[in-house]
């Protein structure tokens, strides 16, 4: 126990001694540390802005550069889309009117085929009574 005490007053003793208060060259001095340490930092943060500003830039312009191409593919989808479903629909509606306009000759045709074969069926009903009558004459 005694050895106890002892060394607790040994410890109160040493204690004071260091809890001492800085004084302004401590300062001082803890400032010029803190500022050698610092500078390399500065310079590191300097030149992380500049990069990305670059960065930034650089963003930026291929943004534009995109959106620029993605214009021009756009344009150009268009002209090989619709030039060519445009050339399709005109010809397709002219194959159309063509289609009609056969079909229209075609009855016509188809008519007068019809009345031709009737016309050729009295006529050689006509014939064959002549043919009969002079048989019978």
């Amino acid at each position: 126990m005694k050895t106890i005490i002892a060394i607790s007053i040994l410890l109160c003793a040493i204690a004071p001694t260091t809890m001492g208060a800085l004084d302004d060259t401590d300062l001082d001095k803890i400032r010029l540390i803190i500022q050698e340490e610092i500078k390399p930092i500065k310079a590191d943060v300097i030149t992380l802005q500049t990069e990305m500003a670059t960065v930034k830039t650089e963003i930026k312009n291929l943004k534009e550069n995109t959106s620029k191409s993605f214009d021009r593919l756009y344009t150009i989808l268009i002209y090989f889309i619709t030039v060519p479903l445009g050339v399709l629909a005109i010809g397709a509606n002219v194959w159309g009117v063509l289609a009609y306009i056969r079909s229209r000759k075609e009855d016509t045709l188809q008519k007068q085929i019809e009345t031709l074969t009737e016309k050729m069926e009295t006529f050689t009903q006509e014939i064959e009574k002549l043919k009969q009558q002079r048989i019978v004459s």
